[in-house]
């Protein structure tokens, strides 16, 4: 093979998605590549037997309206749609390409279907829905043994002492032991036995533990699931099971120990933070989110319900800090709603990030008279979230602030000076404020409040404008080629910021057109089906720019799941190497489909005149 040869296997290895290819395959494909040259302004005619691979140059490609339709450089394909073989393609600069039969390519890839979907053309949703494969791996599908804390099961004789028993399981911190004998189960103490056996009955406690017992308790199998036991618990009204192998006990599984392994599902920890008494409590809670988000994504759980899921439980901490504080200081002296803002409201969040909050009190509060109180509140509550991993924020946007823990007119009166007046400062806040959710207190006092603060969004259109205006701040990572224009971060040199370059464009886009056209609900994905409903937005722009938020951050949880499963701290900087063939293409497509609805809304806001 001589030297071009190999230098163009060396070209095809670092172009997706070639980049799993093997060396036969490369060199079969290299054998049937014809080689073109055009000059600049040189319009192709591309053949649909072929694939076409840019190699160097550029290729402007416009469709049966003479509008542009997308600009491709190198490394970048064409002529695999059906459809785009039909538009006009022409050579931006001199361009120098790879002219591949169809046939042959797809037979030598014909076992590797990633290839396969990378060349799919049904359009950005498709390609994601196709490449969705169910990859189930719940951790309580799990051995019960394998779950089990060790040490857990500690074995005692019948004869032993309830005060012995009771001392052994204050030293070692467990809510049960096993009772055997001749090496087989014979019973089982729980703690809950010492308040109804023995505090109760008055019962003696040199008597022997055999008295207090449980005889023949439940057990289960070391083999079994944590499914299995979590629904023998269950069925049976019981915390404990005692772990047999070959008749003899080898552990001890508990409700808590599910809890543990099962940390991943929001019902059992919103549970366990509504019963939570103290900030230490809560952050023992708070620390399993990293690994609700990994499991459910593990768990192939929908993007909408992993960031609501994490939100929610983010909520309810706050709602149990607001109930602690409560029962230290006293029923509030007249009423007030506690507000989430941001990704908490969207119910957008995904790893732990900083706290945005507010108060909104009624008319009777009275600095002088009330004031203590709050502030006391407020920091007990900011303070506690900040234990619990969500820091505090770093514009100070929280209750603890006293220009943020305002009466309903004091509000309305921010809200208008916001709308009638919007330099940058009041459009950052925009960004904030606008983004609100009741999640304690009279949640009636931010319902008068917002009516009238939407229709006025709804009506001026120099804020909408400006609105818009600061929206085009951040925009997709992708250049003039559609190559990645990548961030530097720590060690990697080559990233992807996936959320102020990925979802925040979307996030922002979706914010205009709500407050344009006064449309209340404020998750992401809900704003663009409402404004969608009423037309305000094509039904194919809406559903592209869903498929498009939601995949990209798809990858940007992965990303954040794997951080996590290796015992780092989550980020938002996505490695490009990290990030599969397949999926850059889908990235390059939903990248490609906000820019288009940034440039239809700045032209629909007329930005360009501010």
């Amino acid at each position: 093979m001589d030297i071009e040869d190999l230098e163009v296997i060396d070209f095809l290895k670092s172009t997706l998605p070639l980049d799993s290819a093997n060396s036969l395959q490369l060199e079969s494909l290299v054998k049937e590549i014809r080689i073109g040259y055009r000059k600049r302004k040189h319009t192709l005619t591309l053949k649909p037997d072929f694939l076409y691979l840019v190699r160097k140059g550029a290729i402007l490609i416009e469709d049966e309206n003479e509008q542009l339709f997308s600009i491709l450089g190198e490394r970048q394909w064409l002529g695999y749609s059906a459809q785009l073989v039909l538009y006009s393609h022409s050579c931006q600069e001199d361009t120098l390409y790879y002219k591949i039969p169809k046939k042959l390519f797809f037979e030598l890839f014909s076992e590797q279907s990633s290839v396969h979907q990378f060349f799919i053309d049904a359009g950005l949703e498709s390609s994601i829905k196709v490449q969705n494969i169910t990859k189930q791996n719940s951790l309580l599908n799990n051995s019960v043994l394998s779950m089990s804390r060790a040490n857990d099961a500690y074995l005692i004789d019948p004869s032993t002492s309830i005060r012995d028993v009771a001392m052994l399981m204050s030293s070692k911190n467990v809510t049960s032991v096993v009772v055997t004998q001749n090496n087989m189960l014979s019973g089982i103490v729980t703690d809950r036995a010492f308040c109804t056996k023995v505090a109760a009955a008055g019962l003696d406690v040199s008597s022997p533990v055999s008295d207090i017992m449980t005889i023949n308790p439940i057990s289960i199998a070391h083999y079994k699931s944590g499914i299995e036991a979590m629904l023998l618990m269950a069925n049976s009204h019981i915390r404990h099971l005692p772990i047999l192998k070959n008749n003899q006990v080898v552990g001890m599984i508990t409700a808590a120990d599910l809890l543990r392994k099962q940390s991943h599902n929001v019902v059992f920890l919103i549970n366990e933070v509504l019963v939570s008494e103290t900030v230490k409590d809560l952050k023992k809670i708070s620390e399993q989110v990293p690994l609700l988000l990994q499991h459910s994504f593990e768990s192939n759980m929908d993007e909408h319900d992993i960031t609501y899921s994490i939100s929610s439980v983010g909520r309810s901490i706050n709602q149990q800090l607001l109930k602690q504080a409560e029962g230290l200081l006293g029923l509030p002296p007249v009423p007030y709603a506690w507000v989430v803002a941001g990704s908490q409201a969207r119910s957008e969040q995904i790893a732990h990030t900083d706290q945005d909050n507010l108060l909104i009190l009624s008319d009777d509060y009275d600095e002088k008279l009330h004031g203590e109180y709050f502030s006391k509140l407020t920091h007990y509550v900011c303070d506690g979230l900040n234990e619990c991993g969500y820091i505090y924020c770093p514009g100070d946007v929280m209750a603890t602030n006293p220009k943020w823990r305002q009466r309903v007119s004091v509000w309305r009166s921010y809200f208008n000076s916001w709308i009638l007046s919007p330099d940058p400062k009041a459009l950052m806040y925009s960004s904030i404020f606008f983004d609100l959710k009741c999640i304690y207190g009279s949640s009636e006092l931010l319902d008068e409040l917002l009516p009238d603060v939407l229709n006025k969004t709804r009506k001026n259109t120099i804020f909408q404008s400006h609105m818009a205006h600061n929206a085009e701040h951040y925009v997709p990572p992708l250049g003039f080629f559609r190559n990645f224009i990548v961030d530097h971060h720590g060690t990697d040199k080559k990233t992807l910021d996936l959320k102020k370059k990925g979802v925040v464009p979307i996030v922002d886009f979706a914010r205009v057109y709500a407050l344009s056209k006064g449309i209340r609900v404020v998750n992401t994905q809900d704003r663009l089906r409402e404004l969608m409903d009423i037309k305000a937005l094509s039904r194919s722009g809406s559903s592209d720019l869903i498929e498009a938020y939601k995949f990209i951050n798809l990858v940007r949880i992965e990303h954040q799941s794997r951080q996590i499963k290796s015992g780092n701290a989550a980020n938002n900087f996505v490695p490009t190497k990290e990030i599969s063939s397949l999926d850059q293409k889908h990235l390059k497509d939903a990248f490609g489909i906000v820019s288009n609805m940034q440039s239809a809304m700045s032209s629909h806001y007329q930005t360009s005149i501010l």
